[in-house]
């Protein structure tokens, strides 16, 4: 688990100086809630690739930051930005019980069912991606729809191998999965994160790419996912266009 103290310094460094502005929308099946970004250069007729971030611990860690850690990224690649408030995520006494997970699972999924009719979305190119505590829908809801997310990326995660082994079909090992963490990250997170990138690999996913940060520790880092997920995009990425920190 993680300490509060550990928690408290997730600051939130990217750059908030994006044309346009999320939204906080209810989806109206689950009654959930969730942050929608769309970016200026949205065009109705192309495919928009869409990244789902999931928070961690609520209140260090809540869907409001992970809009201001992605938007930026989200404007310069041309991406729809779905950030839901989720009840899974808690990385202090929580372990990825599964009652949780499959609220978070129906609300994710309604959500993105909503996107399909309201945007044009491109379907190969949709990442699962979340940090600390959000590892656990992250990993859950990821590995569960490989027909829809092309892409996973867990950022300094939590991970439960048992909130995993089991719950995934068998084509889910062709999903490129993305693991990293910080040098200095705490240890149950440093922990956690290679017994993630142990279980995968023993169990034949077949694209298990790690990095640990040098001299980080449990802070934002999205443009190392956004620079993954290009690098194992499905046809022409748009280029990677980093973003400043403060």
């Amino acid at each position: 688990v993680l300490s509060v103290g550990v928690l408290l310094g997730c600051a939130v460094p990217q750059p908030q100086d994006t044309r346009t502005q999320p939204k906080l929308m209810s989806e109206p099946i689950t009654g959930g809630v969730y942050y929608l970004f769309v970016p200026y250069n949205y065009d109705p007729e192309k495919p928009a690739p869409v990244i789902v971030s999931c928070h961690g611990t609520d209140p260090f860690d809540v869907a409001a930051y992970h809009v201001g850690e992605w938007k930026k990224l989200a404007e310069n690649h041309g991406c729809i930005l779905v950030c839901p408030k989720l009840s899974s995520t808690d990385g202090i006494l929580g372990a990825g019980a599964a009652g949780p997970l499959l609220r978070d699972e129906r609300l994710i999924m309604s959500i993105l069912g909503q996107l399909h009719y309201l945007y044009k979305i491109d379907r190969r190119n949709i990442l699962m991606t979340g940090f600390s505590g959000g590892g656990f829908p992250v990993y859950f809801i990821g590995l569960r729809h490989p027909d829809v997310f092309t892409a996973i990326s867990a950022r300094n995660c939590n991970f439960n191998e048992l909130s995993v082994d089991g719950w995934y079909p068998p084509e889910a090992l062709n999903t490129p999965i993305q693991v990293y963490y910080g040098e200095h990250d705490p240890g149950a997170i440093r922990g956690q994160s290679e017994a993630g990138i142990k279980y995968l690999r023993r169990s034949g996913f077949k694209t298990v790419d790690t990095q640990i940060i040098p001299g980080a520790g449990h802070e934002r880092h999205p443009e190392v996912a956004m620079k993954w997920w290009l690098s194992r995009w499905n046809g022409t990425p748009p280029p990677f266009r980093d973003i400043a920190r403060k």
